[in-house]
């Protein structure tokens, strides 16, 4: 049955992505996602049918069994691929927010270090 998704005049692909048309809604954990994500083998590869094209990305084996998404391990939906970036992308967000107030303390402490052996 059709999803909503469509190519549009000017060639781009575009999914339905509408709460309303998705059941079976659960949330991730964007740390484990990262995780996977920097398990993930990446590589550049051709299409045996294309020449003069170089592609970057990990094979959909390696995808499916990291991820488990799809409807096989011989293709990658756009939108899952997408989903798991952006995942990744809110993994790293608060693992760095995380090392920036790790950071922020530690120079708090260092600064209070300092001027106390000043003083002495």
């Amino acid at each position: 049955s059709w999803t909503g998704g469509y190519l549009s005049d000017g060639g781009t692909w575009t999914n339905s992505s509408d709460r309303n048309a998705k059941t079976d809604v659960a949330r991730i954990d964007p740390q484990v996602v990262l995780a996977k994500v920097a398990a993930l083998p990446i590589a550049t590869w051709r299409y045996k049918t294309e020449t003069g094209q170089t592609h970057l990305g990990p094979m959909a084996q390696d995808f499916s069994a990291a991820f488990g998404l799809g409807a096989d391990d011989k293709h990658i939906a756009t939108i899952d691929a997408d989903g798991v970036a952006l995942a990744a992308i809110q993994g790293l967000h608060a693992r760095n927010a995380k090392l920036e107030a790790q950071v922020e303390a530690l120079t708090a402490r260092l600064a209070d270090l300092e001027a106390r052996t000043v003083m002495h």
